[in-house]
């Protein structure tokens, strides 16, 4: 590892950072978890109303926006992790850099969240965090393949 890479450590602790949010937001207990989520739904569902979407059921709806929502705070992460591993990766295996977070963070996660009161531990929103980090670890990589390509490819 250069020492230029070295340098720029500070990276990993926005990570950090956002890894406490999730973790944070796994700590709810059940009922401020739910009020929050319905809360979101409800507003989004008058906002279908008024471009002339209806959605039957309410409670079906906040399901699908709860994994929406987990899927979308892990795609976060993944970005995160993706521009980190570029910038300055903890491991010289960039594999191992972000299986590292593929698997201990939403595992984490959903542990937090079973020692929660009134929440669950499930395999399903394991499964899809770890499809969050995916994607967003890929946008980054795609990312980062653009503004090489735009601005530093060498010029004939």
């Amino acid at each position: 590892m250069n020492m230029k890479r070295r340098k720029h450590r500070w990276v990993w602790l926005i990570v950090a950072a956002y890894i406490y949010l999730i973790f944070r937001n796994s700590m709810m207990i059940a009922d401020v978890s739910e009020d929050m989520s319905m809360s979101v739904s409800y507003r989004i569902l008058n906002l279908l109303e008024r471009i002339g979407l209806y959605w039957a059921d309410p409670w079906v709806f906040n399901g699908f926006i709860r994994k929406c929502a987990h899927f979308a705070e892990f795609a976060g992460l993944g970005f995160l992790v993706g521009l980190a591993m570029h910038i300055s990766p903890l491991f010289r295996s960039r594999f191992l850099n972000f299986v590292l977070f593929l698997l201990t963070i939403p595992v984490s996660d959903e542990v937090i969240q079973y020692y929660t009161e009134g929440r669950s531990m499930q395999v399903s929103d394991m499964f899809l965090d770890g499809c969050g980090v995916l994607f967003g670890g890929f946008v980054s990589y795609v990312l980062i393949l653009i503004i090489r390509d735009l601005f530093f490819r060498s010029k004939p």
